[in-house]
């Protein structure tokens, strides 16, 4: 398990492959790359905040560019303000790129579950994730789960949240009004997971909390068997309506006497 994903390290490492590249560049060629890095995660993330932020620390390192080559040469103190302007710059856009690499991470990691949509910035969006009474839209119900399945330690639970988010992705799939009826039928298990990381949180080692966690461990595992029994019900529906129009087909072609018994 990574830093900050479920993913491994090895993964976490690849996808900030340029953040470390651009703090290794220290002498701006002929500037700093770190505004077109996160312009690039902006753009992989779909963080509105970040792309701003990006195209302003563009804008001031191309006027550093230019301020350096206009008074190249002298010992000007323009030039020691473009030096010293350059140094801040590379300081503040790479804190930045470190600041946003947990939660870049995390949206990549969103993406390989469900198509990203734009958000202002992910704190924003987390505090919807926890803070939102319902749950009306497949990409919230996926967000949440991703959420608490970071936040719980406990293993087991972590498995059972990981089944669960891969059978909606089955149904939504197969039937995306289904996946809707799904929403409504399971949305508790958020609530389920809330109370868990709540008590978890807690450290308190009493009789009480250990039989509410344990109460609160079973109610996911089954809701992961309900939700697994589920999509199996699904599927099976589905291969029942194959079945009966692949029989009308065969007996199609018997009647026409293309096929023979």
């Amino acid at each position: 398990m990574g830093w900050a994903t479920k993913k491994n390290k090895a993964w976490e490492m690849r996808q900030l492959l340029w953040t470390a590249i651009s703090i290794v560049l220290f002498i701006p060629l002929p500037i700093h790359i770190h505004p077109l890095v996160m312009m690039s995660q902006a753009k992989k993330s779909k963080v509105r905040s970040w792309y701003a932020a990006a195209w302003i620390l563009l804008a001031i390192e191309i006027g550093l560019m230019v301020s350096f080559f206009t008074f190249f040469g002298t010992l000007s103190q323009a030039m020691l303000f473009t030096l010293g302007g350059s140094m801040l710059s590379y300081v503040v856009g790479n804190a930045l790129l470190l600041n946003q690499a947990k939660p870049y991470l995390q949206r990549l990691e969103l993406a390989e579950v469900r198509p990203l949509h734009w958000i202002s910035t992910p704190n924003a969006q987390k505090q919807l994730e926890i803070s939102a009474p319902t749950i009306d839209t497949p990409q919230l119900f996926v967000e949440r789960l991703l959420h608490w399945r970071k936040e719980i330690e406990n293993r087991n639970i972590q498995k059972d949240i990981d089944n669960i988010l891969r059978l909606f992705q089955l149904l939504e799939k197969k039937d995306s009004r289904e996946a809707e009826k799904f929403l409504v039928r399971h949305s508790t298990i958020v609530n389920v997971l809330m109370q868990y990381d709540e008590l978890e949180n807690a450290r308190l080692n009493n009789m009480t909390t250990t039989e509410s966690k344990n109460k609160l461990e079973d109610v996911i595992r089954q809701a992961a068997i309900a939700v697994e029994q589920e999509v199996t019900n699904q599927f099976k529906m589905g291969m029942l309506d194959v079945s009966a129009e692949t029989d009308v087909y065969l007996q199609t072609l018997k009647s026409r006497n293309l096929l023979k018994d």
